[in-house]
């Protein structure tokens, strides 16, 4: 019988990943008894099941019915898990309380790796270039130490960590789009000459099809191993606001801020309910730093190499230029 895949977690990235393990492609490169099942598990499932179920284009026989789960709950990932042969952990917030990242994004997680050792499944869990545990800003630390619960559970679970995630319905470009809308001019901090890796969440959700398969050679390569996860550019935070405008048609003056009268900003509006304009002192603080592909060391892997090694036309990955002008 063919595996089942259960997505942890809904949103983009459940969609794009979903989306890779139901293509219909699939069926050009294996046979049918390795063609994976999906279930959807978030706290409200229905509506990505909903949509996933509603595409045409996809393979929509092997989509389960959905489950219900809450991470801070081990006794709901217990029932969710259940006969599953892979747990894809998508775990992880963009805002909140220090206490939130350490529920979510480090107890949350720690749950999610127990509850897949109870199951006896292989884990795929994708945590963020950068992780810390030494870092101060909350989102950095607590990916870190989600990342050590995982590996302290599930010694041979993969970690995949991207730089950040492109596509349809993404939080980055599509959020800066928004923006120029109402905004006489774009924001960068610091001269916007932090680097970037913007990764295609196709190329994710390949990566997760890929190592989720029933293939002995491929489970010796990627188990127990950290996958760094960045596209073929690597561009700064200007590049990419002048790239958004170019494939807008939309003309905007590009404007750097300190980043002392940034984290001013965030200082107030952290503080304000959550909108299109919310700023932390913590985004701030991390566009210090460069969010790109590093060196592999001994338990790194290239994700670039996993993708062309593992597709029939030994793919490469999709660069902005591609993809953007599809969607914005």
């Amino acid at each position: 019988m063919s595996r089942k895949v259960v997505i942890c977690g809904a949103g983009f990235l459940g969609s794009g990943v979903a989306r890779a393990l139901l293509s219909e492609n699939l069926r050009l490169g294996l046979s049918s008894h390795r063609l994976p099942r999906v279930q959807i598990s978030s706290r409200h499932p229905e509506k990505i099941h909903g949509v996933l179920n509603a595409s045409p284009s996809l393979d929509r026989t092997r989509l389960l019915s959905p489950r219900a789960v809450d991470i801070t709950k081990p006794e709901t990932l217990n029932a969710a898990f259940a006969g599953a042969d892979v747990i894809v952990s998508l775990v992880g917030i963009m805002n909140g309380s220090p206490e939130d990242f350490e529920r979510i994004q480090w107890k949350g997680v720690e749950n999610v790796a127990q509850a897949a050792k109870d199951a006896n499944s292989q884990l795929i869990h994708i945590s963020a270039i950068g992780a810390d545990a030494n870092s101060t800003i909350p989102y950095v630390r607590t990916k870190a130490l989600g990342e050590n619960a995982v590996l302290d559970k599930c010694p041979d679970a993969t970690i995949i960590r991207p730089s950040i995630v492109f596509g349809p319905g993404d939080g980055f470009f599509n959020r800066f789009a928004r923006l120029s809308k109402y905004l006489p001019f774009m924001p960068v901090f610091g001269g916007g000459l932090t680097r970037f890796q913007p990764v295609f969440v196709g190329d994710i959700g390949r990566a997760v099809e890929i190592i989720s398969r029933n293939d002995e050679g491929i489970q010796k390569k990627f188990r127990g191993k950290i996958i760094e996860a960045g596209g073929p550019e690597v561009l700064t935070y200007r590049e990419m606001m002048e790239t958004l405008l170019y494939y807008m048609d939309r003309r905007r003056p590009i404007i750097s801020i300190p980043f002392a009268v940034g984290m001013a900003q965030g200082l107030i509006l952290e503080r304000l309910p959550e909108s299109l304009f919310t700023l932390t002192r913590a985004q701030v603080e991390q566009l210090k730093s460069d969010n790109i592909v590093s060196s592999p060391d001994s338990d790194q892997v290239s994700f670039a190499d996993l993708i062309a090694a593992h597709t029939p036309a030994h793919d490469t990955l999709r660069s902005v230029h591609d993809i953007l002008p599809t969607y914005l």
